[in-house]
């Protein structure tokens, strides 16, 4: 029986990770509303109903691709920062992690563009608050321990900071120039954040 069970268990994660492949080429190609379950199905090479065993609908098929792209991103960023002996020098390669997945297709068109259109903007931000905050605060706390910032309010400084992040990857993805838009867009959230420092503690 267990043998059996975990057959099944096997076969059932390999048809949802086929529909979640096939909805994020889908989805990346032709956007959300474009995108029918029949295709989703279809290059899944499996049926329609398959499909609905595992997702309710169009819209949660979408929020698992979202929610499957989010968590690649925080992983990424997570090793990328963790990799580096100081919170500043940590916080600026989670900083260029986070950019460098803005360039990533799928990423930048779904999380981005698509997103909104398929969850409407208040879910659509506060789902991304869900993956995000947590590790934008806890390096806001590492550079305030380390006297690199003098903010209070970590909470304040975090929403501000994503809403910031957020507003790089939409101006990124609209651009005609994405590495110049990525570029510039750093640029200026360095210069905010060490307009942070503490008086008489400044760091080039």
């Amino acid at each position: 029986m267990n043998e059996m069970r975990s057959r099944r268990d096997e076969y059932s994660d390999a048809s949802r990770r086929a529909i979640l492949d096939s909805a994020r080429a889908r989805f990346t190609s032709e956007g959300y509303v474009a995108t029918s379950l029949d295709a989703v199905a279809a290059d899944a090479r499996m049926t329609k109903g398959a499909v609905y065993h595992h997702f309710a609908s169009k819209q949660a098929v979408f929020e698992a691709v979202l929610d499957e792209l989010e968590r690649e991103t925080v992983a990424a960023v997570a090793v990328a920062s963790g990799q580096k002996p100081t919170a500043w020098e940590s916080a600026l390669a989670g900083l260029d992690m986070f950019l460098e997945r803005c360039l990533d297709p799928s990423y930048q068109r779904l999380c981005f563009q698509e997103g909104p259109i398929a969850l409407g903007h208040a879910c659509w931000y506060q789902r991304g608050e869900e993956h995000e905050v947590g590790l934008l605060k806890a390096m806001g706390a590492g550079l305030k321990a380390e006297g690199l910032i003098d903010v209070d309010d970590l909470e304040t400084l975090t929403q501000l900071l994503f809403g910031a992040m957020c507003a790089c990857a939409l101006a990124i993805a609209r651009s005609d120039d994405p590495l110049d838009t990525r570029d510039r867009m750093r640029a200026v959230l360095v210069r905010m954040v060490l307009g942070l420092r503490p008086p008489k503690r400044g760091r080039s």
